[in-house]
């Protein structure tokens, strides 16, 4: 339980300082700059994938297994930060190079020079990414915990700095994140000096073992973050950046409901890890009953809050004219509230090492999703783009729960 506090310290700041942020931007710079915002940073978010590389989520799996022998945590943690680092710039240098393409020809809105600034960045969160990934292996939590909320405060302080006293829009709002990302980023390679040994040709095989563990994970994150962000993007597609930005304000609750799952998913993940590798399934099956009733209950009763006070909140946040945004809310709160429970648990496949079946569910959940955004954003707009999100996210939730019963019961556990 204080593991859970700690990480849900963390997931809070974040959370809360994504929430202030777009209240700060959505009164600064008016729907347009609040959906250019949005776009950049959906795009950033999932260049981070690749950028990362699924390195992080590895760490957390091979230091939570093999943390009684130090030498092995060494290799993994230092093949790790080499990696981190190799695929931070790779994935930096494509998104300066296509940037424009992006702008030009996808969106058809103007933010090639703010894809380049943002494209600075990625080495660096690369690295964080990997730090982070490998205190959650050790459940040094407190740490994880310290190096988010420094993040997120130093991010939401220069934000303001930038945008309101020194007026520079939409720029200023990005630097506002990549410049704390390349410090922050930077700062936290302390916390692992003594695990990094240089490189030598015995680690060759502990980067391939991440490198094929990260690529499954990568692959899964990126097809999990077109599933829930894929509704943004097609809104700009098909419509306007305006229409992104009162979008915005109806994703930013939804996203809400994720926090103490997401929280809760930190820790049962490493466990689920080391019950799986000492053959205790009795323990798994208690961890699933366990928090995800807990989850659920939780869920419901913020959902059911966020229906009654919606129209108050964002009227008093962020002005008369964003009331759109309650439409597609209710939409949205319907699938999140069914998506939520299993989050707190969706660490499961990477934990005993079936990454593979991640991404094949999420990619036939994206192709769901994409297909339903296609066919009712341009009738709908964006309780269109709601309905599709929401949609998607039902069938992900039983085909994952579908697939954990089959494995359960053949691990001889009656799920």
């Amino acid at each position: 339980m204080k593991d859970v506090q700690w990480s849900f310290i963390g997931l809070l700041t974040a959370s809360l300082s994504h929430f202030l942020l777009r209240i700060l931007l959505g009164r600064e710079l008016g729907p347009s700059g609040l959906g250019i915002y949005t776009l950049v940073f959906t795009i950033y978010m999932f260049g981070m994938q690749f950028a990362t590389f699924g390195i992080g989520v590895a760490l957390t799996k091979y230091v939570s297994e093999f943390s009684d022998d130090i030498n092995k945590v060494k290799e993994y943690v230092s093949a790790g930060f080499y990696g981190s680092i190799f695929t931070g710039f790779l994935t930096g240098i494509l998104l300066f190079i296509i940037s424009e393409y992006i702008s030009t020809y996808l969106f058809k809105i103007p933010m090639t020079e703010l894809l380049k600034i943002t494209a600075l960045c990625f080495p660096f969160i690369s690295v964080q990414r990997m730090v982070l990934g490998t205190l959650n292996g050790f459940r040094k939590m407190k740490q994880n915990a310290f190096l988010e909320i420094l993040l997120n405060v130093f991010t939401i302080c220069l934000t303001i700095l930038l945008v309101v006293f020194f007026n520079m829009g939409v720029v200023g709002a990005i630097y506002g994140f990549t410049i704390p990302t390349i410090i922050v980023g930077i700062f936290s390679i302390r916390y692992l000096n003594r695990y990094i040994i240089y490189p030598r040709r015995l680690m060759l095989g502990v980067i391939k073992k991440i490198r094929n563990f990260g690529f499954y994970v990568a692959i899964a994150n990126s097809i999990g973050l077109i599933n829930t962000h894929i509704d943004s993007i097609m809104v700009g597609y098909f419509t306007d950046e305006i229409n992104v930005g009162y979008y915005a304000v109806a994703t930013l609750f939804g996203y809400a409901l994720l926090l103490v799952p997401s929280s809760i998913q930190r820790i049962t993940y490493p466990l689920f890890s080391k019950y799986y590798a000492k053959k205790d399934y009795a323990a798994i099956l208690n961890l699933f009953g366990s928090w995800v009733n807990k989850t659920l209950a939780i869920t419901l009763i913020t959902s059911f809050l966020l229906v009654i006070c919606s129209k108050y909140v964002i009227s008093f946040l962020f002005g008369s004219n964003y009331m759109i945004s309650c439409s597609p809310l209710y939409i949205l709160l319907f699938g999140y509230s069914i998506y939520s429970p299993y989050v707190s648990i969706g660490g499961f496949f990477s934990s005993i090492g079936k990454v593979n079946i991640i991404y094949k569910v999420m990619g036939l959940c994206v192709l769901f999703n994409i297909f339903f955004n296609v066919l009712l954003i341009p009738r709908f707009g964006i309780s269109g783009a709601a309905c599709a999100t929401s949609l998607s996210l039902i069938i992900s939730v039983i085909i994952n729960m579908v697939i954990i019963s089959k494995i359960l019961k053949s691990l001889g556990v009656n799920s």
